[in-house]
């Protein structure tokens, strides 16, 4: 092969000498870097649905594992993809939506990614892709919110949303964030991953691609008690939640709810939200002539949970 590369067989090469350090992707920084790379990575590959799961253990270490029903990877380079310089883009470079010639290849970023990272795999190489990084984030810090008043500690979601909202019509890609059990159901619901409604074969399939769930949350997720994501474009899994009782509007008498009967409702609320892995907080009740309103803010928690 001419030029500053190396063929590796397969579309694969190694960038070599100055084009190497020239083609390197942008220093990562923080773990929102590491993501977008990612997401470049998956779009490279053509894939049309892209998913994250994202898991935060004591309030430290940040798991990302990025899903994508893209062309996946030979098996034979799947280890190569973490090494410097490896890329499929050197001979069809991708075009960014800015309209310039991306710097990166699909994999140049990923040797980068693992530097920065505790741990970084390829756990499947295709249908679908996952690939799986644990970062300590007081190594590889998140960036800081730009808004305090966010139930959601990260920035992570933003990024998936800015990926999709920058991609072309013609490229358009659906973006999914959310816990393993919440991406688990999604893949199951696109029929990006196929299940025989055979529990255990579904958490063998699930710990193969990174979703490391309980066999009881793979027979909940089986039964439809996990709603899937909806993509992150749509807004959906942060809003309002409201209830009404009795006539709407109008006269009528007013119901008085005691701390003991707002605290039981609340418990209700709460159960609920955390049975599809979500939670609760700002609820306020309120009573008025022939109506209760119930008003709460509904979020995914950063940690997570079983």
């Amino acid at each position: 092969m001419d030029g500053p590369y190396r063929d590796l067989g397969s579309g694969f090469a190694r960038l070599t000498g100055v084009e190497g350090a020239r083609r390197g992707p942008s220093r990562i920084s923080h773990v929102e870097d590491a993501l977008a790379e990612l997401l470049r990575n998956a779009r490279d590959a053509g894939a049309r649905n892209v998913l994250v799961a994202s898991t935060l253990t004591r309030r430290r270490f940040r798991t990302l594992t990025v899903l994508d029903d893209g062309h996946g990877i030979p098996v034979p380079y799947s280890d190569l993809l973490f090494d410097p310089g490896v890329t499929t883009r050197h001979l069809d470079p991708v075009v960014d939506p800015s309209g310039r010639v991306a710097p990166h290849g699909a994999g140049l970023s990923l040797y980068h990614i693992k530097q920065a990272a505790l741990a970084a795999e390829v756990l499947s190489p295709s249908s679908p892709t996952a690939i799986r990084a644990t970062f300590d984030t007081e190594i590889l810090p998140e960036r800081a919110l730009q808004s305090e008043t966010r139930p959601s500690k990260s920035n992570l979601r933003s990024v998936l949303q800015t990926f999709a909202h920058n991609l072309p019509p013609e490229r358009r890609t659906d973006a999914y964030y959310g816990p393993p059990a919440r991406v688990l159901a999604t893949l199951i619901y696109n029929h990006i991953i196929q299940s025989s409604g055979e529990a255990r074969e579904l958490e063998a399939l699930s710990r193969r691609i990174g979703l490391a769930v309980s066999l009881r949350t793979v027979q909940r997720v089986l039964r439809g008690e996990v709603a899937p994501l909806g993509p992150v474009s749509s807004g959906e899994k942060r809003g309002v939640v409201r209830g009404t009782r009795g006539a709407v509007g109008g006269g009528g008498p007013v119901l008085t709810l005691g701390s003991e009967e707002t605290a039981g409702i609340a418990d209700i609320l709460r159960r609920a939200a955390r049975a599809g892995y979500l939670e609760i907080e700002d609820l306020k009740l309120e009573s008025r002539p022939g109506e209760i309103s119930l008003r709460a803010r509904v979020y995914e928690p950063e940690e997570e949970y079983e």
